[in-house]
């Protein structure tokens, strides 16, 4: 193989092999960082309760599900806690509203919260969540 083709493999291959690990968006140290801050309280499956600041789902300040055949945003400014289960292979939300109201939303368990502990970044998908609180702005 002559020289000059060598040097033509290592261009073209090189940037691959280099790009290779900078395709993750999970890296812990690099979470969304929303435009309005919230602060939250997560419970997760196993009944470990984080606290967090500058909270997000993906990066948004709202929640966001289907009821009916309708898709409803709700800002966190409005929500006061919403209780998640899993139900016949759907991930329900019982949203209950600063009002006092509540209301049942399926939500995409796919999508992942996110925040700033007293320790680090924080970060789980919904699906593992038991429990949301909102505890307001801050």
């Amino acid at each position: 193989m002559s020289r000059r083709r060598l040097l033509w493999i290592v261009m073209l291959v090189l940037p691959l092999v280099l790009g290779m690990g900078s395709r993750s968006n999970d890296s812990p140290e690099k979470i969304p960082a929303p435009m309005k801050k919230f602060r939250a309280s997560f419970i997760d499956q196993m009944d470990v309760l984080t606290q967090c600041t500058n909270v997000s789902i993906d990066g948004e300040t709202y929640l966001q599900g289907k009821r009916g055949e309708g898709n409803y945003t709700i800002g966190f400014d409005r929500i006061a806690s919403v209780v998640l289960h899993l139900s016949g292979g759907k991930l329900i939300g019982v949203v209950k509203l600063r009002d006092g109201t509540s209301l049942e939303l399926i939500l995409n368990g796919s999508q992942k919260a996110y925040g700033f502990t007293g320790y680090g970044t924080f970060q789980i998908r919904l699906q593992d969540l038991k429990k949301m609180t909102i505890g307001g702005k801050g």
